[in-house]
């Protein structure tokens, strides 16, 4: 008896201490018919497929390999619950503090948004726990049959409790990004479609399983970087959560493109690494370079379009927050919200993307036109489309106060997507396509880096026009960057005195 109360004690310390959200959400989780119902199903679909196994598998129980298949059953039962349920419970989680009004108590509160989305994920974590307890017995049985591989099987559930968490933030993240009530039915069907799919990763989890070698220390290494990605992008769906949940006068956009700068110098480095440690399953060449320099690009297509759209606004709280010295704000500006500086922030992190990737060509000592051009066009077009959103941006704030961001975004994504079917257009009215590429196709960067990367002909003319039309870009939004430059290292910054709480 006295071990039980120090242990009950125990436990009361611990629950007194943690994150009220985290104990919040777990006995309400807990205690809900969605838990008790999925977690009543997996041991019963886990207790089915067990009996069927022994009833159909007859002698190869006892003599046969079958312990693999025995797990694969289990395993993906417990995929479902832990990848699906799980992730869409905690989104849905986050949606109901904001339709019971229970989320403006929150707010209220001495938490912070940064607490506010740790405690959501615990809670998460609490429930696949479980599952994997329930699904635990049940494992346990495949490892005394014949073809069970310990090792394999470790790897695979830790990986797939990473993933899981993974999925959950990225549902959180989505939650907190979805404020309107009439979205939320079709928001709700998105995420739900987008988790079923998410088991896909799992089936290429296996497929790499298969091929890795426990002797070979690249695929390790491989490994390794793997999971310092699938880190990047959980800290970046945190700092989403936690900017969506913040006050707007905050700063909620400095911690995204700082992830965001370290996922690209991830990738880079990276692939350094791979090449230094001369892993026989990787091998760093021209093709390499160029396919993750693209990917790159793609990268910075996407942070560079929110980036650049942002009301270039700085409030009194952020004002009060910059650094003293001079220098350091200089720094820091491009990391601030604003179209403006996040032009400047693209920009900087595009020129780097290019010096690298073309230093790496010519450290291999690659001297073939196509990657170049490729890698050229690409940048141009980037800073091209991306310059005419901030300039769009510009006008569209200073036009009315009602545009937001998101429509600013919608109509660059329109104008682009006019670009790259507008070359097709005189084809509908009876003239002959010749399924070639012409300079009318400029508007459209898909076909062109197409025909580049097919080592078309007239990539020098093309280059000429790309590049003119990047440095029109660059020119109409340079007064706005110096001025958004400006803002911040000229800016009159009255530092809070320590004895002075900061403001929530």
């Amino acid at each position: 008896m006295p071990t039980l109360e120090h242990s009950i004690d125990w436990l009361e310390r611990i629950g007194d201490r943690a994150n009220p959200i985290l104990v919040k959400e777990t006995r309400q989780s807990l205690k809900s018919r969605q838990f008790v119902v999925t977690f009543m199903l997996l041991l019963a679909a886990s207790w089915f497929l067990f009996m069927l196994g022994l009833l159909l598998g007859g002698d190869a129980i006892e003599y046969g390999a079958i312990g693999n298949q025995f797990f694969q059953f289990f395993y993906w039962i417990l995929a479902l619950a832990v990848m699906v349920i799980v992730p869409f419970g905690a989104y849905r989680s986050l949606l109901a503090e904001r339709d019971q009004k229970t989320y403006d108590l929150l707010s209220i509160t001495t938490l912070s948004p940064r607490q506010i989305v740790w405690g959501k994920l615990l809670s998460a974590l609490v429930q696949v726990l479980i599952f994997y307890s329930a699904i635990a017995p049940f494992i346990a049985f495949t490892s005394l049959l014949q073809g069970f591989d310990f090792v394999a099987v470790a790897v695979k559930l830790v990986m797939t409790l990473l993933l899981s968490m993974l999925v959950v933030m990225a549902a959180i993240a989505s939650s907190a990004m979805t404020r309107r009530r009439q979205f939320q039915a079709f928001s709700s069907l998105v995420v739900l479609f987008v988790l079923f799919q998410s088991m896909s990763l799992l089936a290429l989890m296996d497929v790499f399983l298969l091929e890795f070698d426990l002797s070979d220390t690249g695929a390790w290494w491989f490994l390794g970087m793997g999971v310092l990605f699938a880190l990047s992008y959980f800290l970046l769906f945190h700092k989403v959560a936690a900017a969506h949940l913040t006050f707007e006068s905050d700063d909620r956009t400095s911690g995204i493109r700082l992830v965001c700068s370290g996922q690209f110098f991830l990738l880079w480095a990276g692939l350094g690494l791979l090449a230094w440690l001369g892993s026989a399953s990787f091998t760093l060449d021209e093709e390499t370079i160029v396919a993750a320099a693209m990917v790159s690009f793609v990268h910075w297509t996407i942070v560079g379009l929110v980036a650049v759209t942002e009301n270039p606004h700085l409030s009194r709280r952020i004002r009060r927050n910059l650094p003293a010295s001079a220098l350091r704000r200089l720094l820091w500006a491009p990391f601030l919200q604003g179209g403006n500086r996040g032009f400047v922030y693209v920009l900087l992190h595009v020129a780097l993307l290019t010096a690298i990737s073309l230093g790496s060509l010519a450290f291999l000592g690659v001297t073939s036109r196509w990657s170049f051009d490729l890698l050229v066009a690409t940048a141009c077009y980037l800073v091209a489309y991306l310059g005419m959103a901030c300039a769009l941006g510009r006008w569209c704030f200073g036009l009315s106060g009602d545009i937001r961001p998101g429509h600013v975004r919608v109509m660059v994504l329109i104008i682009v997507a006019v670009g790259c079917v507008a070359p097709y257009l005189p084809f509908l009215w009876g003239h002959q396509y010749n399924y070639g590429y012409s300079p009318l196709m400029l508007p459209n960067p898909f076909a062109t880096l197409a025909h580049l990367s097919n080592r078309g002909s007239d990539a020098s003319g093309f280059l000429t026009i790309l590049g003119l039309t990047a440095t029109v870009a660059l020119l109409i939004n340079l007064r706005t960057m110096r001025r958004g430059l400006a803002e911040v290292v000229f800016a009159d910054v009255k530092q809070r005195q320590p004895d002075q709480s900061p403001e929530r």
